[in-house]
């Protein structure tokens, strides 16, 4: 699952919905793209070399992605937000995925019922 965090000191003016679809093609996931989380981040403070834009990239290491593959895909990354008209630098970390959980939790959900012996609504909440 790879994690795209953008940070900039500005907005972008690109969604990053429109940059998840490269990002996809790139980064090997354009089959499967729900498994990447894509994130425009506005900073407040940040050190700097230049970048108007910092991409941290985290990413499941695969057999596929190589050393080479994986300078191709940064070089790729910082070349789709450069023609952009960003000044960016990208960074990448490979995790193990035996290492990786996660969780997904939803909010209740309202729930309108009558009683019927008051007809009177009254709110329930329900997890799903």
């Amino acid at each position: 699952m790879p994690l795209v965090k953008i940070f900039s000191r500005q907005p972008l003016r690109v969604a990053t919905s429109t940059l998840h679809r490269s990002l996809a093609q790139i980064w090997g996931v354009a089959a499967t793209p729900d498994v990447m989380k894509v994130l425009s981040l506005p900073m407040h403070d940040a050190s700097n070399s230049g970048e108007e834009v910092y991409v941290d990239v985290r990413a499941k290491a695969k057999p596929d992605r190589t050393p080479q593959v994986a300078q191709e895909c940064c070089n790729m990354t910082a070349d789709l937000l450069r023609k952009q008209g960003y000044n960016t630098q990208v960074r990448l970390e490979l995790y193990e995925p035996s290492l990786q959980y996660t969780a997904r939790a939803h909010k209740p959900t309202p729930v309108i019922a009558y009683r019927a012996e008051v007809g009177t609504p009254s709110l329930h909440c329900t997890s799903s």
